[in-house]
């Protein structure tokens, strides 16, 4: 009988005993599991929202010059139209993503302005075309409701001078007006960098190109607060880490202005390659 009872005591006592082995590794299990998940949320990051910024993005481009300015006072120191520092018609195609596609507006943006200042009515009728694609691929149809109006109405007065002027004006006007109102602020800010990255790029190369450039220097020395302009809006949209490396690669030209205010031909030799490098990057 004795013997009965120990036996018992003993059967009892191993099975407390591994009922309290399965406890503990429950609880070793559990707490793994809280550490791991707490592991997963500490690495998630906020996903980037243009949308937080779009007042700071429209402040921004409000302040700096109209692309105009430059295509302007480019034709006035009696530099030539160069086709060749245009965006090629068939690189449309080549921009996938919407970011690629946003700063292509604003290169070709600019090309329209462009060819509009120097009477380039056949580069103006093909510019407006490419940019009513980029318009419908970017899904901008219903904010940019008369942006199509304005460019059929430049393809068909492709051939006067004043209208084509008019129209360009008229339609880039438009363009700010509607983005500013948008809910697609990124797209907005992206296609101002381009334009203005292709207003340099074009600047810098027509200069570098000049028997006599002194006009076009002055007209580069006085670029800096557009150029602090689109440095702005890079740094604003460089959350998004696609726009990060072209952030890093313009920071360069910001302190080459702020530290020359006279833009000479030493500048203008480290200017001229920097926003060619942003340039064919956007275009890759």
């Amino acid at each position: 009988m004795k013997k009965q009872i120990t036996k018992h005591v003993l059967f009892f006592g191993m099975a407390l005993l591994l009922m309290a082995g399965c406890n503990m590794d429950t609880k070793t299990k559990d707490k793994k599991d809280t550490a791991d998940s707490a592991k997963v949320a500490s690495v998630e990051v906020e996903v980037f929202d243009a949308v937080k910024i779009k007042d700071q993005i429209v402040e921004t481009i409000r302040k700096m010059p109209s692309e105009k300015e430059i295509a302007t006072l480019l034709n006035e120191s009696g530099a030539s139209y160069i086709l060749d520092l245009t965006v090629p018609a068939n690189q449309a195609e080549k921009l996938m993503t919407e970011s690629d596609q946003s700063f292509g507006l604003g290169l070709y943006s600019f090309d329209l302005i462009y060819a509009s200042v120097y009477n380039r009515g056949d580069k103006a009728a093909e510019t407006s075309r490419i940019s009513e694609q980029l318009i419908d691929r970017l899904g901008l149809r219903n904010d940019l409701t008369s942006s199509k109006n304005y460019l059929d109405r430049i393809k068909k007065n492709n051939g006067n001078k004043d209208s084509l002027d008019f129209l360009v004006t008229q339609n880039l006007n438009h363009f700010h007006q509607q983005m500013s109102k948008g809910d697609q602020p990124d797209v907005y800010a992206l296609s101002v960098i381009g334009s203005n990255v292709e207003a340099l790029y074009i600047l810098s190369q027509s200069t570098l190109m000049a028997k006599n450039n002194a006009k076009m220097l002055d007209i580069m020395s006085r670029q800096n607060e557009r150029v602090k302009g689109v440095f702005t809006l890079l740094e604003l949209m460089s959350g998004d880490e696609n726009i990060k490396p072209y952030y890093e690669q313009f920071k360069p030209a910001v302190t080459i202005f702020e530290e020359n205010p006279k833009i000479t031909e030493k500048e203008l030799a480290q200017i001229a390659p920097i926003m060619e490098t942003v340039r064919q990057n956007i275009l890759k």
